[in-house]
């Protein structure tokens, strides 16, 4: 008797602590909406026909996302690309720190360059008036 509720404890902590990272709390679903925040950096690119600059969100904390194409455990980011925006707003500039709202996307389109990419619904910029 004992021993099997030894067992079930152990099984249920096991399917607990599956979609986390130690310490770091549970992965992020691709297609989900999330709150990001970090510092907006543009960097730049070499395309064909040129140069692609690109706005690119240091993250403040790594954040761990499940991407099962790539991979079965959690994948690391720390920078993700900003897709979706024709234009940033004139309130975010160069390392403006910001609250982006969106979903994280695996970036594998032409003109993403990072692992990750986030398809962003709203950005606004922390500590500053709007």
């Amino acid at each position: 008797m004992i021993r099997t509720l030894r067992r079930l404890i152990g099984v249920s902590w096991c399917i607990a602590l599956s979609g986390c990272v130690i310490g770091s709390g549970p992965c992020l679903w691709l297609q989900v909406r999330h709150d990001f925040s970090g510092r907006v950096h543009f960097r730049e690119f070499p395309r064909s026909d040129g140069i692609d600059t690109v706005p690119i969100l240091i993250l403040d904390k790594t954040q761990y996302i499940y991407a099962p194409p790539q991979s079965f455990h959690c994948l690391a980011a720390n920078d993700v690309q900003l897709i979706g925006l024709t234009e940033l707003p004139d309130s975010v500039g160069e390392n403006t720190h910001v609250t982006v709202d969106g979903k994280v996307l695996e970036g594998v389109a032409q003109g993403q360059y990072t692992r990750f990419v986030i398809q962003v619904n709203s950005i606004l910029p922390i500590g500053r008036p709007h």
